[in-house]
Formats: C-alpha cells, sequence, structure tokens
C-alpha cells in the first residue's frame, strides 16, 4: 500500500507537543531532504503502542496511515512519529525512554519472526557476526549516515555513528541492547556523542 500523504497540520501539531520535551524542531531542521528509510520502520510503530496497550497518543496524531514496507519515505517523517510513539508509550515527558524502549522492542520483535529466528540460529554465539549483520541490514533500510565496527579485544565491539539523525543517546542504544537481549548473550552497553549526530556505542560481553 501506499503511504497517505502526511499533512503538515499533522505533522506541525506533533512536532509543536514534542518540541519542549526534546530537540526535535532542530533536529528536523538539520536532516537533509535525501534521508530516506523503509516503510517497514514506519509500519512497526504504530504496532508497538498497539501491543503495550498505549496507542491513543499516537493515534490521535497520525491514526489511518498506511506505509508500503519495501518503499523508501522521508526520514523526517519516521522521526516525527518514532518521538509520538515514544511519547505515547512513556509520556511525553520521558519521549527519549518511549524511543529507547521502540528500538529495544523492534530488536527483540524480529527475532521472534520466522526469519529472525532462522538468522538467530546462526549467529547467536557470534556477538561480532550478529553485529555485522545488523549493520548490513541497516545499509539495506536507511539512506543516511555511516555506520562502522571496530573491534577492541576478542570481547568488545564498537558501534560507530556518523551523520546519523535518529537520536543515538536513546533509540540507537536501545536497538544495541534490544539486539543482544534477543540472542539470549549478555552484554554492557556504553553509548557515548560527540555531538548530537555523531557517536558510537561501546558493547562488551
Amino acid at each position: 500500500m501506499e503511504s497517505t500523504s502526511p499533512s503538515s497540520f499533522r505533522q506541525s501539531r506533533a512536532v509543536e507537543l514534542l518540541a519542549p520535551y526534546c530537540d526535535i524542531a532542530d533536529r528536523l531542521e538539520a536532516v537533509p531532504p535525501s534521508a530516506r528509510v523503509r516503510g517497514l520502520y514506519l509500519k512497526s510503530l504504530e504496532s508497538v503502542v498497539q501491543r503495550a496497550g498505549k496507542a491513543d497518543l499516537y493515534q490521535r496524531h497520525f491514526a489511518g496511515e498506511r506505509w508500503s514496507a519495501v518503499r523508501m519515505y522521508p526520514l523526517r517523517d519516521y522521526m516525527t512519529r518514532l518521538a509520538m510513539a515514544g511519547a505515547s508509550l512513556k509520556g511525553v515527558e520521558n519521549v527519549h525512554a518511549g524511543m529507547h524502549d521502540i528500538w529495544r522492542t523492534n530488536a527483540t520483535t524480529f527475532a521472534t519472526s520466522l526469519l529472525g529466528r532462522a538468522m538467530l540460529r546462526l549467529l547467536s554465539n557470534d556477538p561480532v557476526r550478529l553485529t555485522e549483520q545488523g549493520l548490513a541490514a541497516r545499509r539495506q533500510t536507511y539512506q543516511y549516515g555511516h555506520w562502522s565496527i571496530v573491534r577492541h579485544g576478542s570481547h568488545s565491539i564498537e558501534m560507530v555513528y556518523r551523520e546519523e539523525y535518529i537520536w543515538i543517546e536513546s533509540a540507537i542504544a536501545g536497538g544495541a541492547v534490544g539486539a543482544f537481549e534477543s540472542c539470549g548473550i549478555q552484554a554492557r552497553f556504553e553509548t557515548k556523542l560527540i555531538n548530537r549526530f555523531d557517536g558510537s556505542t561501546l558493547i562488551s560481553w
């Protein structure tokens, strides 16, 4: 299905609600129009808040939207809806905690799918290969920025983010936690920022 065209009114109303609790207004201005993401991530947001029984706020702003899982859409549309889903999940004052849980849940939900279970049988005993697979998946689903892996010995790696417009300290960090949880790998995580759009997550196990 094609996405319904998001109205500027819906978008601006959502940003107005969220702006006191995160830097969404400034961040959206920094995102280049060429930055895009596959619709499967947009499709997942309403499902996550619905499963949690906390979809009211999200649906008041973005009910009735349809997204093609394989088509690419503007990253700005996704970021606004991600923040709104986080606010729905944890409250607008805890939007960053909500976005962390959204990305953490996305990783564990994938792990329960048929494809996810098949992949994890191959990767669950190899944290490096697991992270490399996550990196490859990002290249297929996001058109902007750059992620890379730096190895720090046999039990430590660092995922380095450059020009990453999604919130590194909350959403991206949550995805790292969820990916390792989905494999049953106990790990320690330390996410640090160089600036809003550059940083890294150090993962040790």
